[in-house]
């Protein structure tokens, strides 16, 4: 299986199925690293068409995309963008890409800290995911840095943020950093009044979410990525392709930028180990959220994968089902709106195959965040109370599912 040949199907065209309005339809033609010739020509004639420019921008904006948009106007149809959208377009890749290159140093610098104090540190997404899919930090989007360390590492890593200025987003006493330790998965550090954000993870998810563990050979199996002036260690393909659609599921694939993140890595890794791929989401319970993620990527963005994977996810009807869904809400506004508490609810019971895994999700929305901890301080002994503050706060719409 692993060796198997990518292959295209009818839904791969580069005109969806689904009858698109011509932004949205030149925003999925452009989001992506490589064009076929029939892409460009799609491009081109969409350009020449009656375009609401500002729809065109707030929806790649909104999406996370305009680093592809920008490059692939440019590369099929500079000359027939109005001059004045060219330039706004121009403006903010430039944005984008100056503060990657900040972004990216500081990740370099991080991860190099965390090294020389002999503590073992991942980069996950941001900057080494833009190398590795993207093959140029400049053509994704990224508002702030992710690292992995093993849980018992926690602690010293803290210290090491710290030297660096950067502070817990919100500060926790010791008893209910232990309870987010075991309930949650990151922490968020911040620093230069939140122009720097660093995300701290010793999971990729929650437990009760999903038990995609960080163990199990993810360490040994992890990659070199080239980085400006040096490299950093991330997940391996694999791994990371978990990951994504793990983390997909999560958020309701509301954005299309994390699809192309799957799309982008499948078409730069054309050889992945699927029967580990799916080994290891048989053994966590996250095939059906693998499955989504790659009918995402094929049907929406032509990602090429072999026809036995292809025909694989497309055998199951709840994830085609899910995958439609996704496909209908992408383009429905605008501007972002996020899903109601019912509405991910029902989604992710969805992606679940087995009760006991729907059962495990229903615990993890009651599970405690770091806002609930900061909002009320209990004595260790009392920590159990946290489950109980959780609904509450659900009830009340402040505590949205996370």
């Amino acid at each position: 299986m692993a060796s198997a040949t990518p292959s295209r199907s009818p839904e791969d065209s580069v005109r969806p199925a689904r009858q698109l309005r011509p932004e949205a339809e030149l925003l999925l033609a452009c989001s992506r690293t490589r064009l076929s010739g029939e892409t460009r020509e799609r491009i081109r004639c969409l350009a020449r068409g009656n375009l609401d420019w500002a729809s065109v921008r707030q929806l790649a904006h909104r999406h996370g995309v305009f680093p592809l948009l920008y490059r692939q106007l440019s590369a099929a149809a500079q000359e027939l963008v109005p001059p004045a959208e060219l330039k706004s377009l121009r403006a903010k890749f430039l944005d984008n890409a100056a503060r990657n290159v900040l972004l990216t140093s500081e990740l370099e610098q991080l991860v190099g800290r965390f090294e020389s104090a002999g503590l073992p540190v991942l980069a996950y997404k941001g900057p080494a995911l833009a190398a590795l899919a993207y093959g140029d930090t400049a053509l994704r989007r990224y508002v702030d840095l992710d690292v992995i360390v093993r849980r018992a590492d926690v602690g010293r890593a803290k210290s090491l943020l710290a030297e660096r200025g950067l502070r817990p987003h919100l500060a926790l006493p010791p008893a209910q950093e232990r309870v987010l330790l075991r309930a949650q998965h990151n922490m968020q550090f911040t620093r230069d009044e939140g122009r720097v954000l660093v995300e701290l993870h010793w999971e990729v998810a929650s437990r009760k979410f999903a038990s995609a563990q960080l163990e199990g050979g993810v360490w040994e199996r992890a990659v070199p990525v080239r980085l400006g002036r040096g490299e950093v260690k991330s997940l391996s393909p694999e791994d990371l392709l978990s990951s994504l659609c793990v983390h997909g599921a999560r958020h309701l694939w509301e954005r299309l930028s994390w699809i192309c993140d799957v799309a982008e890595l499948l078409g730069s890794r054309p050889r992945l180990d699927w029967d580990y791929v799916f080994g290891r989401a048989r053994a966590e319970r996250t095939e059906r959220m693998l499955l989504l993620g790659l009918l995402l990527a094929g049907g929406q963005l032509g990602a090429e994968m072999p026809g036995e994977i292809r025909r694989r996810a497309t055998a199951d009807e709840t994830a085609a089902a899910l995958a439609e869904c996704v496909s209908r809400r992408l383009f429905e506004r605008d501007e972002y709106g996020r899903a109601g508490i019912a509405e991910s609810v029902g989604f992710n019971l969805r992606a679940r195959e087995r009760w006991g895994e729907k059962l495990r999700y229903l615990g993890f929305i009651f599970t405690p965040t770091d806002a609930d901890l900061a909002l009320v301080r209990l004595p260790a002994g009392l920590s159990f109370a946290y489950y109980l503050v959780r609904p509450f706060r659900l009830l009340l719409g402040s505590g949205k599912e996370h």
